[in-house]
């Protein structure tokens, strides 16, 4: 049976629950656990964009690829990104599954270990930094403008859209909508998006997607939606563009 993988739009989009039970269902139908990686790397890039929670998506399906199949080198590229998934224990018995010895570990590791900052699961933003995005984001708005923002708050939303190179040098949009956090360092945003260049998965027409990143072309948007109550219909009202550069 020919098992269609999952797309960007599934992983970025789907909500929590359901795009759970595809992965698993795709894992049960196909036992590629190289592919499973992947989809949890590029859930750890969304959840780490995100104030929504998407944090440890597919934990046992996780867990069980790492203490059970085969390794590969996939496993051992990414494996320290998963770190929060296990207990100390079954994390001790995880790299003793991947590498030699202890040295090869910290070797194999040793350039992204500074970024795991930012995949952690206690640092990646939540509901609760609502507030402080919404300040960072009218910063240079007056006193009384800020203070009706604040008033208003339920009405923004903020997003990010990064613009990417295929195989084939066409660029394409991925965007992070409405509860994005954007008030993260351009070093921080480079290396969440860095890593959907280092991905398979993504292809359209035997094309790899994400290639390179534009930098100069990606933008934080910051929208107000407006009710018009003699046509009774909401719209966004774009309040602000950055440029990463």
């Amino acid at each position: 049976m020919d098992v269609q993988p999952l797309q960007e739009r599934q992983l970025f989009q789907m909500k929590r629950e359901s795009l759970e039970k595809r992965i698993c269902q795709y894992y049960e139908d196909t036992q590629n656990a190289d592919v499973v990686i992947e989809y949890g790397m590029a859930l750890l890039v969304r959840n780490a964009m995100m104030m929504e929670d998407y944090s440890l998506m597919c934990k046992d399906l996780i867990r069980q690829i790492f203490l059970t199949c085969r390794p590969s080198e996939r496993m051992r590229e990414f494996c320290l990104y998963f770190y929060d998934y296990f207990e100390y224990e079954e994390w001790e018995i995880v790299r003793s599954r991947l590498f030699k010895s202890r040295a090869e570990f910290s070797e194999m590791t040793r350039l992204v270990r500074p970024d795991m900052k930012y995949f952690r699961v206690a640092s990646t933003p939540t509901f609760d930094k609502f507030d402080e995005v919404l300040a960072y984001a009218i910063k240079s708005w007056s006193g009384k403008s800020r203070e009706k923002a604040f008033e208003e708050k339920e009405d923004f939303y903020f997003s990010f859209k990064a613009v990417f190179e295929d195989d084939n040098g066409k660029k394409h949009k991925l965007t992070f909508s409405k509860n994005a956090d954007i008030c993260k360092s351009c070093e921080e945003l480079f290396t969440l998006m860095e890593i959907l260049t280092r991905l398979t998965i993504f292809q359209k027409n035997g094309v790899r997607r994400f290639r390179d990143i534009v930098e100069t072309e990606c933008e934080s948007i910051v929208s107000q939606e407006i009710i018009n109550h003699s046509k009774r219909k909401k719209r966004g009202q774009e309040l602000r563009k950055s440029l990463i550069k």
